[in-house]
């Protein structure tokens, strides 16, 4: 069976540490199976996947029609290269790929002769037409909300999802890694109730913990030399940082030696003293560390490092930077949401849940894990436990049963 991973967005973080773990998962489960990748030159440049997946033995390809926005050097000029293609497709549509950026084309092109056609995120471009079945990882919905504050989206890029969701999920087989994401989509999406595929996703880094010595030699380098707390995010509204750094505020007040730190994209901006409205900006250092988006052994070894693994967000598929702690050993709070109180009640987690609108009750169960250390201890042992049960050859497993499902009924004479 050839499957055609295409992954043209490359997202940071979550997104690009699935398709990290799954694609070798999937080609260890079945080595008869090909697998080839073809990304987004930025990301895969970004998260070193080319030497990764070839290890797996993963073929990998840069899309071409992602090259020049790909290589515009700023964000800036990103958006006007993308623009620019935008109007040459219209004008002239029959131009080559890498100057017209038309990613559905080349899609199509490159896809041909495929049995089965994989996409980790599928946002952001037009259902492609191809000779095979479709697979999608519908990671979330978010822009079916309005949290706080500057919106994610554009009110442009919100009617092109709307648009091309509804779209993909007339064209391909919608997975979901959580109950709640599976209701979502049939809230929203009434007509896919009876395609939607739960598989359930395992720590994205792994259970294996990193030698103390390196761990600390990686987490010393980025500039961290106190206990410190752990955030993994994203600057959106949803991510829901604000009542977290107002809870820092308190934590430090009750006297406290404990930092904030901030990984992801948009954080490197937001070192400084945490305060009741926000972070008091300071390059000189505070009580909050924002670090930026961090490498993948970074990440690795700053959650296996942190004395919490905090999460306030207000709207995910899973808690991604909680099931990494748990794999772990590290203690976790999180918010009182449906998706994350799944992987307490369908995957036995133990974990610290609070009401993420009140830096009270964040602060609150914060202190209880720092002040009760075998508790965190017991709970942590609880958690590798549970996670024995949930591994990347069970979830390659399910992929694979999804894939050979699909090709077995495409192949079926008309």
């Amino acid at each position: 069976m050839r499957v055609a991973v295409i992954d043209h967005v490359g997202n940071h973080g979550g997104g690009s540490r699935v398709v990290r773990a799954l694609l070798p998962a999937i080609a260890r489960a079945d080595p008869s199976i090909r697998l080839v990748y073809f990304g987004n030159p930025a990301s895969m440049q970004r998260e070193g996947l080319a030497a990764e997946l070839a290890a797996a033995g993963v073929i990998s390809h840069p899309m071409v029609s992602l090259s020049m926005v790909s290589g515009a050097g700023s964000r800036i000029l990103a958006k006007a290269a993308s623009l620019a293609q935008a109007r040459l497709r219209q004008a002239l549509p029959g131009l080559p790929h890498r100057i017209s950026g038309d990613v559905c084309r080349e899609v199509e092109r490159r896809v041909r002769g495929f049995d089965l056609a994989f996409f980790p995120w599928p946002f952001f471009m037009r259902p492609p037409s191809l000779g095979c079945p479709s697979v999608g990882i519908f990671h979330d919905l978010n822009f079916k909300y309005y949290f706080s504050g500057s919106d994610t989206f554009s009110p442009q890029q919100r009617a092109q999802l709307e648009s091309e969701t509804a779209q993909w999920l007339r064209t391909a087989v919608p997975v979901v890694s959580s109950d709640f994401m599976a209701s979502e989509l049939r809230h929203f999406y009434p007509e896919a109730v009876h395609d939607v595929r739960r598989v359930n996703l395992p720590p994205l880094g792994g259970s294996e913990p990193m030698a103390t010595e390196q761990c600390d030699r990686i987490v010393s380098a980025l500039g961290i030399c106190s206990q410190y707390m752990l955030c993994p995010t994203h600057m959106c509204s949803h991510k829901n940082v604000g009542p977290l750094i107002v809870a820092q505020a308190r934590l430090k007040a009750q006297g406290r030696d404990l930092t904030l730190v901030l990984t992801g994209s948009g954080t490197d901006a937001l070192t400084g003293h945490a305060t009741e409205i926000g972070v008091r900006l300071d390059r000189a250092g505070g009580d909050v560390i924002g670090l930026g988006y961090v490498s993948n052994e970074q990440i690795n070894a700053l959650v296996q490092r942190a004395a919490v693994v905090v999460n306030p967000s207000l709207y995910e598929a899973g808690n991604g930077p909680g099931m990494d702690a748990f794999g772990l050993g590290t203690p976790v709070a999180m918010s009182n949401i449906p998706a994350f109180t799944e992987h307490i009640d369908r995957q036995g987690m133990s974990a610290k849940i609070f009401d993420p609108r009140s830096p009270d009750d964040i602060a609150e169960k914060i202190a209880a894990i720092l002040d009760n250390p075998q508790q965190s201890l017991d709970d942590a042992s609880r958690n590798l436990t549970a996670l024995g049960r949930l591994t990347w050859e069970r979830t390659a497993g399910e992929y694979l049963s999804i894939f050979r499902d699909l090709v077995a009924v495409a192949r079926q004479p008309k």
